[in-house]
């Protein structure tokens, strides 16, 4: 009975540690739990332009934590009244904390109503929870640009890969004369795109600005995203497109637009980044 007794004496200090460990487990858990959850959902920065004359959908990234009660119902942007943008219920993409989802609406040309044509910059959005009051929050930049399709271009070719790279081919309706070629949000791109040009010519990969162009002769645009690991650059999500400025045979200038195929992915460590920033990487 002595032996058993002092057995028992002996593994009490035992139990004891065991017990704090496993305490300060929980404790650990529980931290780290708290520590990868976001004070509130977050609206992606993104980098768009709309052309007010066409058609077109429109999508809006945010983040949310996979449990908790606050969550988006509705998103506006007060310039543009007529664009509803609708709340997913299903998120599109599943995170170890959090779920990324998007809300998207249609921008439809022929509800403009009594819109004047003249351009706008968004930098904010109103955004509504379930939980609270509504607010404005940043939302990078959206231009509205107006430009009337001219016809002077009919696509004929286009692809994009998941590593970045894509093309657009085009041929030419109408003799013209190509002037210049820019990136929209060329400034805040950089390096993280790269646009090379092909014309008539297929041998020559560097052509020569201005370029005469005749009916049906080609033009190609291959360009490759390089968005950097590391945030703020990471998680922005861009719309952009190819602008070409051309001289048309009566003198006059006219803008013609591609668009660049962009596919955004967050991995589990920018996310994780992300939150530890509090949403706000800039």
């Amino acid at each position: 009975m002595q032996r058993a007794s002092e057995l028992t004496i002996v593994n009490k200090p035992l139990w004891v540690i065991i017990g704090l460990m496993i305490m300060a487990s929980w404790v650990g858990n529980i931290w780290y739990y708290q520590a990868m959850q976001l004070e509130k959902p977050i609206l992606l920065k993104h980098y768009m332009e709309i052309n007010g004359y066409q058609s077109d959908w429109i999508e809006l990234s945010y983040l949310e934590n996979n449990t908790g009660d606050r969550r988006i119902t509705g998103v506006l942007l007060e310039e543009l009244p007529m664009l509803r943008l609708t709340v997913p219920p299903q998120p599109n993409t599943y995170y170890k904390h959090q779920v990324l989802k998007k809300a998207y609406g249609e921008w439809r040309k022929d509800d403009l109503g009594e819109m004047e044509p003249v351009p706008i910059t968004i930098r904010e959005a109103t955004v509504f929870y379930n939980d609270g009051p509504s607010e404005k929050v940043p939302i990078g930049e959206i231009n509205v640009v107006w430009e009337k399709e001219e016809g002077l271009l009919q696509s004929s070719s286009s692809g994009s890969s998941s590593d970045g790279t894509g093309h657009y081919s085009v041929t030419v309706q109408q003799p013209v004369i190509l002037e210049q070629v820019d990136v929209s949000f060329s400034d805040r791109l950089g390096s993280s795109l790269e646009l090379s040009m092909t014309g008539k010519d297929a041998d020559d990969p560097h052509p020569q600005l201005p370029m005469s162009l005749n009916t049906g002769d080609p033009l190609t645009f291959n360009y490759k995203w390089s968005l950097p690991e590391e945030l703020p650059g990471a998680s922005e999500v861009y719309k952009a497109s190819i602008l070409l400025t051309f001289q048309t045979e009566d003198g006059r200038t006219v803008h013609e637009r591609i668009p660049l195929s962009f596919n955004h992915y967050l991995d589990e460590k920018q996310i994780k980044e992300l939150v530890r920033l509090g949403g706000d990487p800039s």
